[in-house]
């Protein structure tokens, strides 16, 4: 049997993006959470759970983790929560240059790195779990 994975969705998926860049605010809830999902694993696949963050993506961190709520990853949406601590008043701007040079602002003493390191490996713990839930989401609300 062959399980599926994300890349399964792809053709719909590059809709979605499109749809997404050239208007964020137009899409339903459903594919919102879709778009904000797969970007979060997809940046934290590419480098960790910060490069979230100081990629375009992580201009709606609320809204991710809103959508990690309702599919279930309070675990998840807390890491963000934590992270989202080392930002002035516990909140990464929506502006990405903002959000950079917040980021480009930390001590280079390994601390920060480190710390970060074992969320990462707490995200990717969950991180099966989270795309098997997310592909049955877009399977059932979604591309029906």
């Amino acid at each position: 049997m062959n399980e599926k994975t994300l890349i399964d969705f792809q053709t719909d998926w590059v809709k979605l993006v499109d749809k997404a860049y050239s208007d964020y605010s137009s899409l339903s809830t459903d594919e919102r959470i879709w778009f904000n999902i797969q970007c979060l694993i997809y940046a934290v696949c590419n480098g960790g759970l910060i490069s979230y963050y100081y990629n375009p993506d992580g201009d709606h961190y609320k809204e991710t983790i809103i959508d990690l709520e309702i599919l279930g990853f309070s675990d998840i949406a807390d890491l963000l929560l934590q992270i989202n601590k080392l930002f002035p008043n516990n909140e990464p701007s929506t502006n990405i240059d903002e959000r950079n040079d917040v980021i480009s602002s930390w001590p280079d003493d390994g601390k920060i790195d480190n710390w970060l390191e074992q969320l990462d490996n707490q995200f990717f713990d969950k991180k099966e779990g989270l795309e098997q839930k997310l592909m049955s989401y877009i399977e059932t609300k979604i591309i029906k």
